[in-house]
């Protein structure tokens, strides 16, 4: 049995924009809704004004695309976020014979020794029945690669959404995890984001 960590980063099959060439780009969309100044300078500062206003459309014409390891509790969730595409693996086409991956939550030796049971179960269940079949043993805290492409409005979204108290420790820290990536990569975007929060919380 392994134990390991929630993760979010940029996926290997798609580029991202770094933030001074977002902002322009975002600006120019934006622009167009004025037949505005497309100089770079006011590019970027139409598209930080955007934020401001609760004018947030056009920050839906840039995608992401990030590749998220989670349980499979917080992808059942995720996936009602209807902006996003998802491709997750497979417990149909991937047998897990030899380990399987738990996302860690600081589980009990009683818990762990009941995944160890669960586990065995499952294996010896693959001895009579297709993977199909026996995937339903399988508990919730499995571990799932989750390939996310949305754009930065719903980026923005997911994260203030997925803090509420009705969401669970690991969902919580997968928005920790997403906003420390895009505090990486955005930092500007994402105050501005925040601040627009702070005002209009949902």
């Amino acid at each position: 049995m392994q134990y390991i960590d929630i993760s979010v980063n940029a996926s290997d099959i798609a580029t991202v924009l770094n933030e001074n060439d977002l902002l322009h780009f975002i600006g120019t969309v934006a622009g167009e809704c004025y037949l505005a100044d497309m100089k770079e300078d006011k590019c970027k500062q139409r598209a930080l004004n955007c934020i401001k206003r609760g004018h947030h459309s056009p920050w839906e014409h840039y995608n992401i695309t990030l590749k998220c390891v989670v349980d499979r509790g917080i992808s059942h969730a995720l996936v009602r976020h209807r902006h996003c595409a998802f491709q997750q693996s497979s417990t149909i086409y991937h047998k897990y014979n030899d380990d399987l991956i738990i996302i860690d939550n600081n589980y009990s030796d009683t818990e762990k020794r009941t995944f160890e049971q669960i586990f065995n179960t499952y294996k010896d269940t693959l001895k009579e029945y297709l993977p199909s079949r026996a995937r339903d043993i399988l508990p919730n805290c499995l571990a799932t690669n989750l390939i996310i492409t949305t754009n930065i409005r719903e980026w923005m979204y997911i994260m203030q959404r997925r803090t509420g108290p009705g969401d669970s420790d690991n969902m919580h820290i997968f928005a920790s995890k997403l906003r420390e990536w895009f505090e990486e990569h955005f930092p500007i975007i994402t105050e501005e984001f925040d601040a627009w929060y702070a005002k209009h919380p949902l």
